[in-house]
This record gives C-alpha cells, structure tokens and sequence, in this order.
C-alpha cells in the first residue's frame, strides 16, 4: 500500500491553487502546500472512498481535493462558520461554490457540541487538527464510531494536537487494525480501523469479552490461586474468615476472591451474571470435588431467590459499574440478605475525587509547561464499566440509607488502613485511588478494624505454631524451584498474617550435614488470608534448592518481618526435613553444550602417515580377533556404506597400491589425494564400527518392540479395568445424586419445621422488642422532659434571683413589680425566695432578629421602660400603653412545644450528618439546642455551634457540647479563610433579611475549603400545610423559596447544589386516591386523571415541609 500511494503522489500533477479562493491571506504559503495536497489526492485515490465526511472545512481546499480523486463520492462538510484561522471576511461560501459540480452538501455546526455524527457510515473521514488537544481527541472518538479510515490533518501542527493524537490511538488501540504517519507539511496521520468497531461503538461491547479478561495480571500469572491485588488482600483481610461463617460475593467474576476465602474453611457463596465468568471460576476452583464449602451462581443478583442469610457480604468492583436506577436496589437486597450482627465490605475503584480535582491539576500543569493530557484518562472498558463513579461522601450517603453505622476511609496499596489511621488532607483524599467501607446494623470497632488492615508485632508469649508434612524426604535437582505442601496450626493467641508494616511469612533455611548453614534467608510465602488461633489451613511453601547437589536439612520456620524468626522462640524449626539435591539434568546438558567439540584443521599440521597408521591399527586389531576379509567383502562395505556418494573410479582411487594380504599402503605423496582419501578412510572406519552396532541395535529394537507389546496390552487391559470403574463410580455417584435428593427433601421437610419455629420466636421477639421500645420512648420523652424542665426552672430561678437583687426590698421583704400594656400582671416574690406568679415576662427581653429562628420583638423610642422606686422600697415598672412592644417570649419553651422534641430533631438530622463524615472543622450557624452537635459528637465529627440566644447556648453547654454566644457575621469574620470543612445552617434563613442572609453566604464561601459542603435546611413554602404552620413562630420574617435560595447559593459561589424535600406530612393527613377498578377503559381512564389531580392537590396542600439546599464549594 505505502509503494502504491508513493507511486501515485509521485506520478500525479494535482494543484490545488486552482481552486483557491482569491481574497486568501495565506496565499504566500500556496507553493509549500502544493506537495501537502497532492498527498491527500495520493490517499484518496488509493482508499476509493465513496462517501466522505469532513469536520472543518474552512475554504473547502481539502474537500475539492478528496472529490477530484474520488469524483462519484459523497461528500458532507461540518463548519462552524468562524473561519476564524483564514481570517478573511465572504470566504463562509467559496468551498460551495468550487464544489458545487458534486454530490457535496455542508452543514453548519460545531462538532464538540455533538456526541455523534450525522448519518450512517463514512469510508473517509477527514479532520482539521488545527484545533485544541481535546477538541482533536472529542472529534477522533466521533470519527472511529463511523469511520472505515481516518485522516488527522495536522498531525505535526502542535504539540498538544500530537500528543492528543497519539494518545486517541494508545486508548482505542484495539479497535485500530494501523496507522500510518506521513511527514508531509503539516503531518498527516492515516488511521485505519477495524471491521468490528462500528459495532463495538453503537452495541457496547460485550461484558463477557475476553479483553476485559486482560485487565488483572495476577490471575494470568497465578492461574487464581494466588493474588497480589491490593483489592482481593484488603477485602481478604476485612473478611477474617473462619470455618462458621457464611460469605456472599457479590459480582465474583472469575472467583478468585471466593476461592481465597473459601481456604479459610468458611463457605463462599458467589455470584455473577456473566455465564464466562462464573464458567471459569468453575473450570479452576470446582475441578477438585474435595471442594464442599466453595460454589459458584450464574444468574442476577437482584432476580435470584437466596435461601439464607450471610455473616458477611462483599461488593468489589461492583457499586461503581452499577447504573444509578438499579444501585439502591441492589443495597436493599444486601442489607436484606446480611444477619443483624452481619458486615457489608465494598470495594470502590477509582475514587471520583481524583479525576474530579487531581488529575484536573494535572492537565492545567501539563498545559502550562506545553504538554497534553486527555480530558478522560480511562480506558474504554473503563468508559463502559465504571457507569457511577463514587466519592468517599457519596458511597456513604448510598450506604446510610440502609445501614445505620458505616466506616468509610481511603487507601492505597502500601498503606491499606489509609485515613483509618492517618489524617488525610484534601489533596491526600483527592490523591488516593481507592474508597473502602463497612457497612453494619451494630456498632462498628474501629480499633479493630485497624488491626486486620494493620497489624502490630506479635506477643511472644502468645505464639504457639505447629506445621505438619508428609514427606521426611526430599528428593530434588539443584537451583530448581518447587513447592512444598505443609499443614499450618495456629494454637496460639497472636493472628498470623503477611501485611505490613510486620508481615509474618513462612521461609526456610538450607543446613549441609555437618549444620553449617548454606542458604539462612530463603523465599517467602504469604499467609493470607489470615490464620486466625485455633485454625489450621493447607498452604504451598515456595522453595529453590542450593545449587550445588549434595544431602542437606531443610527447615522450615516461620518469621516475622523485622522482629523475629519464630525458632528463637521455640528454639527449633516448625518442620526439619531430609533431602538430597542431584545436580540438575539442564546444567549438565548446558555445561556439555559449552565445550568446543570443533576444530580447524591447518595443512601445515596435518600426518596423513600418523592419521592412517592408527586406522591400521584399529584394523589388525580386528583381523586378529576375526577371519580377514577379502577385497570383495571390503568393496562389499563400502558400497553398503555410502552408495550414493561414490562413482565408479574411487574404488580404483583408493586400492591402487593397497596390499590387502600384508595390510600395507605405499605412500609417496599425500597431496593430490588428501580429499578423497581421507572421506574414503572415515567411511571405511564408520562401516566397521556398524557392523558390530548395528547387530546390538537389532537387538535393542525387537525388545522395545517386545515390550511396546506388552504395555499395549497392559494398557488395554488398565483401559477395560478404567472404564468398570467408571461405570462403577458412575451408579455410585447416582446412589449418590438420590441420596442426595432424600435428604434434600428431609432437610426440605426439617427446614420448613425450623422455619416456621424461627418466626413464631420472631414474632414474639419482635412484639416484645416492639412494647419494649415503646416503653423505653416513653421513659426516654418523659426524661428528656423532666430534664429540660428543671434546667428551664433552674435559669427562671437564677433570673428571678438577678431580678431580687436589682430592685429594692421593702420592710416586710416583698417586692411587687407591676408592668403595664393591656393589662396589669403582679407578680410578688417573698424573701425565701418562692414564686407565687410568674409572667413570660421573665424570659428574654430585646430580641433581635438572631439566627437560630428566635422570637422578635422591639421596644421603639416611646416604649421605654420607666422604673419609679417609692418610700417602701417597692418598683414600679410600666411600659406605655401606646408601646408596640410584644410581651417577651421565653425560646426554648416555644421550640419544646412547636418544633418538636430534641430527639425527633436528632433522627431528622441523621439526613445530612454523612455530608460531614471524616470532617475535623464544621460549623453549626443557628445551633439552637445542639441537636446537630450531638449528633455529630456521636460520628466523632469536630464540630462547634454558635447562636445569639443565651438560653440555648447555655443548654448546650450543659451537655458537653460546643457552642459560643455569638452573631453570624461576626463569627465568620473572626474565622480564617478556607479553614472550614463544612458549614450547617438549619431553620435560620426564614429569621434573616435578604441583605444579611446574601452577606452571609457570601462570607460561608470565602471560609469554607473547597471540595466541602454547606447545607441550608428551611421551611418549605411550596406546600400550603407548611406555609400555614410558618406564622406560628412570631420570630419569622418570610419564607425563602427554594429556587431562591439556591440562586443565591449558586451566586454565592457554590456549584453542584442539590434540593431534598424532607419531613413529609403524614399520609393519613393526605387526600386518598380512588381505587382501581376492572371495568371498562373509560372508567380507568377517569380515575387516572383524577388521581392525577389528587395527587397535584396533595403536593401543593400536603407536600413536604422543610427543604434542605446543598452545595459544595
């Protein structure tokens, strides 16, 4: 092909001036350009397309060029009409004009908009490379889908054109059957794709396709026997399996995971709903019928109908390819399948954040120093697996919805406890490849968890280590590997594991007889998963023999790296084994073919007379043990010998002057038959050897044949005996199968009886479980009353007391206090202290507009407090009559009695806490009475609260909690730039007006760090119910509608902003819907559209009543 095409750009004499526009501003480049048109006519007379597509087509110079070499083809042009590289003004129609003889058309758009191209298929399609690196790569992927081959113009244009290129081929490689670089002007680059591409793009390519086969080295390597992925040993590890458990995999794959587990003695169950897959998990692990507690499913998760549940239930690889739709669906069934006391362990790869952020700061890096990086670094099975990326906070809040206690933390490969340990910046989340969670119903040991990721150095005292072999006696070669099968006991209390930063191995050591060491440190062999105490598991010792043969000891011992070899402790080797290394057959052979069996014969150091006097020798030596032989006998030979290579003068040649009797040559010179003679006396001397060889090689062969005889019968006959023992292992295996099938009915039977006691004692459970949370509510509410009650009657107290001690006693030691507005309220208070009537009036005083939802009331100039002391000591306080002021409203009473309790607050917030997982620095705007705070005190989330009600501050501080007295903006003022990691603002922007609540979010946004949330929780003005309920509280001053709100977040400077609608009314209180009825379509139709309607009138009277904006800086 590259001959044809050089021959056809040398041969033709295309000029595409002839058709370029007049008004061009590169006209003076038009002659360094000549060559690089004739090229694409040179390409595109060899291809012959028939239809073209080209994506920029500025002056047309290349679509006129295409169709002068292809005149019966059709052309479509894409422009977006800028012309912005010509330059020139009335150009936008001269490629029409020239083309206009043609089967051409145009369209006017921008490919980057477009996520495919126009029409069906293209066997050229040609691109303009003069653009941006992502824009070049966006229009190669849209090409590849439609293009039969692909002509990148401008290959050479830029370095990141280039790069963008090259980068295109490296990812799609294998739907690129090859490509070709021409160094014309501006380079051009020749793609041509394979057959199946077209079909790979538009169907999706298959998930049971053998490339995906490719992606994990280890299983090639180990067959699945053995793993080194951080992901099989985190999640191995996490499992700490043991013979009692019950273990789901699901999405298994080809097994491996399952069959490590399965090692430890626990039953593996796995499913998958690739037939490819579960078949060669199958052809590797269940080969072996020993296998009892190991079996694998072909079928979907979320169709299957499993039969019990499991200790544990593990998700690798598996959330992320999973669409958003059906990802709630399978954690429902997984929390439905796992026991109360069960653990979910998800494995997610690769962590969105690092696309998100990362490698975004990589591509500005790579831009600014010249260079290109793809937009989409995955690879094209990435594209296609990985449908639903997840971020550490994201797989929490998919988790929380179904798991009430979820650990979730980053790692990589060296440092698999990752953030369970350190404390991770940004940039380190950011930067880390991988999420792992546990997911349970219980409390969660964090400690623990550490531990089976991360373990510590072994107690000495608690090791006790047995290991057991069958063999006393090794026989092997020297320097070859092999392995040697052991039984491994743990009978101590320590947990034996290979992972860092103290792996324990198994190794060996090398002893000579006289026990001098020859090898001390040899191979190691992991031990994973973990053997727990009291387990004992069968593993394979990887060892390589000393290279010199001999006897040896070999001991096998256990060690712990960096800290101990396990025979200091035990003072001898877990296994002492005799062996006896052979020097090995391939060094022989290797040494052998090392020796120079040639040699190079000079003229100058060859005796003939020498070389001859020994074959005489060697032939008296033989007349003396036999008859001699006679000239016909010796020619007998020689025609036996080498028929073909002798011609009828030799014979002649070489017996001239030969004296046969007395066995003697004359020779006067050797020279001129030196050739001759010396191939004829090698042949003489070989024929003699053969005649006594060759009767023992007959010999040999009639007793291999002989014996060839007898294995064939031996083997017949083992043939006939195999095939009775298959037919007899065959009606054994069907005994079997119906034994099997009884029993089956019996455990059926006994499954059923135990089945229904199981939830008789369930229901019982539950019932009692039932009354009993029940009861511990009531107990709980009652509590939390009392408790609040005598906090609230402890300030009253503590204010009346600061009241006594500001007014004046009379002589009987009561104080009357009489205020004034609609009426007059007396309340007296006696020297002990006792309160005979108390008045709201009691509670705050002032005020103003604050930021935990508080009540609001201003006393204006004329409604100052006038305090008139008279003779006996008693005050007199009176507020005018025309004072607008509003008897003062105690909050914390008002929020007990509307908002609702503190524990109803507390689950309701349950809803936003996994924004705030792993967060160190969060601030709660308007705490109120710390609802947020606890409960982010029970995550272990840093968290403090600020609030401008005394009353409130002070509750929280007596529970523990921390909150300061203090107005919003000022707090954040006080705050350092980008310091915080989270920001929670609930019930608070309703109180606000418009100018403080902007100035506020924009002051969040300057604070908070990015990649973090703030989450805005308000009163829903969208259903009539919540709006009716939102003038109780006297302290609001208007609803925030929910777009409002989340323009003026958006404004602020926040993105990725989210609307959850929450606290829904109950549904007794909602409008119910006509019931469906069987009869005519009429009839269902009007009940469609009326319940239709109902359900309009319910979102609008009955929808939900708060609604929370997030967003994320």
């Amino acid at each position: 092909m590259l001959d044809e095409l050089i021959s056809i750009y040398n041969r033709t004499n295309y000029d595409f001036r002839n058709y370029a526009f007049p008004g061009d501003k590169f006209s003076h480049q038009f002659n360094e350009w000549i060559d690089y048109y004739r090229m694409k006519f040179a390409i595109a007379k060899i291809i012959r397309p028939t239809s073209i597509l080209e994506i920029g087509v500025g002056y047309g110079y290349s679509a006129i060029t295409f169709l002068k070499a292809s005149e019966n083809a059709t052309y479509l042009g894409i422009d977006n009409g800028l012309n912005a590289l010509e330059g020139s003004k009335g150009a936008d129609n001269w490629a029409k004009e020239i083309t206009k003889n043609y089967k051409a058309e145009f369209l006017l758009a921008d490919s980057r908009s477009m996520t495919t191209l126009p029409g069906d298929f293209y066997d050229l399609i040609h691109i303009n490379g003069q653009k941006d690196g992502d824009s070049t790569f966006h229009d190669l992927e849209l090409a590849l889908e439609k293009g039969k081959w692909i002509l990148v113009d401008g290959y050479f244009w830029s370095d990141e054109n280039l790069l963008s290129a090259t980068y295109f081929l490296n990812k799609y490689k294998d739907f690129i059957e090859f490509s070709i670089t021409i160094p014309s002007y501006a380079g051009e680059l020749l793609i041509k794709t394979k057959s199946s591409a077209k079909h790979m793009f538009v169907e999706g390519l298959n998930k049971e396709n053998s490339n995906l086969e490719d992606i994990i080295d280890s299983y090639k390597r180990y067959k699945g026997r053995e793993f080194e992925d951080s992901r099989l040993i985190s999640i191995s590890c996490l499992a700490n399996p043991n013979k009692d458990m019950n273990i789901l995999d699901v999405g298994c794959g080809r097994g491996e995971l399952s069959y490590i587990l399965s090692r430890s003695g626990a039953h593996v169950t796995g499913i998958d709903d690739s037939s490819s897959a579960i078949q060669k998990a199958k052809a590797t692990y269940l080969a072996d019928k020993s296998i009892k507690n190991l079996e694998f499913i072909q079928d979907n998760f979320l169709n299957h109908k499993f039969n019990k549940k499991y200790d544990i239930i593990i998700a690798t690889d598996l959330i992320e390819r999973t669409p958003e739709d059906k990802l709630e669906l399978i954690i429902l069934k997984i929390a439905e399948l796992l026991k109360e006391n069960g653990l979910f362990i998800t494995y997610i790869h690769p962590n969105k954040l690092y696309y998100q952020y990362t490698y975004e700061e990589k591509r500005k890096i790579a831009k600014s120093i010249g260079l290109y990086i793809p937009e989409n670094p995955r690879t094209f099975y990435e594209d296609l697996r990985y449908v639903n990326e997840q971020t550490p906070q994201s797989l929490f809040l998919n988790l929380n919805k179904y798991f009430s206690h979820i650990l979730t933390w980053v790692n990589d490969s060296q440092d698999l406890a990752g953030s369970l340990t350190n404390s991770f910046s940004s940039e380190e989340y950011n930067n880390a490849r991988t999420i792992l969670a546990v997911s349970s119903f219980e409390d969660l040991d964090r400690d623990r968890i550490v531990q089976l990721l991360s373990p510590k150095k072994l107690d000495c005292e608690g090791v006790n280590v047995e290991a057991l072999s069958e063999k006393d006696l090794i026989n092997t070669f020297s320097n070859k590997k092999f392995k040697l099968n052991i039984t491994l006991k743990n009978n101590g209390k320590e947990r034996l594991v290979s992972l860092p930063p103290y792996p324990v191995h198994i190794s060996y050591h090398w002893l000579k007889t006289d026990s001098t060491c020859e090898i001390f440190d040899g191979l190691r062999t992991e031990i994973l998963p973990a053997l727990n105490s009291k387990e004992q598991r069968d593993l394979q010792v990887d060892i390589v023999a000393p290279q010199e043969y001999g006897e040896y000891q070999l001991q096998i011992d256990l060690v712990q790296e960096g800290c101990f070899w396990f025979q200091e402790i035990t003072n001898k080797p877990l296994l002492n084994i005799s062996a006896k290394v052979e020097q090995n057959p391939d060094e022989c052979r290797s040494e052998e073919s090392k020796v120079d069996n040639t040699f190079e014969i000079k003229d100058d150091e060859i005796n003939v007379e020498e070389i001859m006097e020994k074959i005489r020798e060697n032939i008296r030596e033989r007349k003396e043990s036999e008859d001699p032989k006679s000239a016909e006998e010796i020619e007998q030979v020689f025609s036996e010998i080498s028929p073909r290579a002798r011609s009828p003068q030799e014979p002649g040649i070489i017996n001239l002057d030969y004296d046969i009797r007395n066995d003697n040559y004359s020779i006067s010179s050797h020279r001129p038959l030196l050739g001759a003679f010396l191939i004829k006396g090698r042949n003489l001397v070989h024929g003699e050897v053969r005649r006594y060889v060759d009767p023992v090689f007959q010999k040999q062969s009639q007793l291999n044949y002989n014996l060839a005889g007898v294995l064939s019968d031996a083997k017949e006959t083992a043939s006939s005996c195999s095939h009775k023992v298959e037919k007899l292992t065959s009606e054994i295996e069907e005994l079997e199968d119906e034994n099997r099938l009884l029993k089956s009915k019996i455990e059926q039977l006994s499954s059923e009886t135990e089945k229904l006691k199981v939830e008789s004692e369930q229901l019982k459970s539950e019932v009692v479980s039932s009354i009993k949370k029940e009861v511990e509510s009531m107990i709980s509410a009652v509590n939390l009353d009392l408790e609040s009650k005598a906090w609230l009657n402890k300030v009253l107290e503590s204010r009346i007391q600061k009241g006594l001690e500001n007014q004046g006693t009379d002589s009987s030691g009561k104080a009357n206090a009489q205020i004034n507005s609609s009426g007059k309220t007396n309340a007296q208070i006696n020297t002990s202290g006792k309160t005979s009537a108390l008045n709201h009036s009691l509670g705050k005083a002032n005020a103003q507009s604050n930021l935990s939802g508080k009540a609001n009331s201003q006393i204006n100039s004329s409604g100052n407090a006038n305090t008139q002391t008279n003779a006996s000591g008693s005050a007199n306080t009176q507020i005018n009559a025309s004072c607008s002021a509003d008897p003062q409203i105690n909050y914390y009473v008002f929020e007990e009695r509307f908002r609702g309790s503190r524990e109803n607050i507390l689950q309701h917030q349950m809803n936003f806490i996994g924004y705030f997982e792993n967060c160190t620095n969060v601030l709660d705007i308007g705490c109120g009475r710390g609802e947020f705070l606890e409960l982010a005190k029970q995550k272990s989330i840093n968290a403090r609260g600020i609030d401008v009600d005394e009353d409130m501050i002070n509750f929280c501080k007596s529970k523990g909690l921390n909150a300061e007295l203090k107005d919003a903006i000022k707090a954040l003022e006080e705050i350092k730039d980008k310091s915080l990691d989270g920001i929670f603002i609930s019930q608070v922007v309703e109180h606000l007006s418009p100018k403080y609540l902007i100035n506020m979010l924009n002051l969040c946004n300057k604070k908070l760090k990015y990649g973090f949330y703030i989450i805005i929780e308000t009163v829903n003005p969208l259903s009539l119910f919540s709006l009716a309920n939102f003038y109780i509280d006297l302290s609001h001053v208007k609803p925030v509608h929910p777009e409002t709100l989340k323009f003026l977040v958006n404004t602020a400077g926040f993105r990725d902003i989210e609307t959850k609608f929450l606290s829904p009314v109950s549904p007794e209180m909602r409008l119910q819907k006509l019931p469906d009825i069987e009869d005519a379509e009429e009839n269902k139709s009007v009940i469609e559209i009326s319940n239709q309607n109902i359900d309009m009138i319910n979102d609008a009277l009955y929808g939900a009543q708060d609604y929370a904006v997030i967003g994320k800086k």
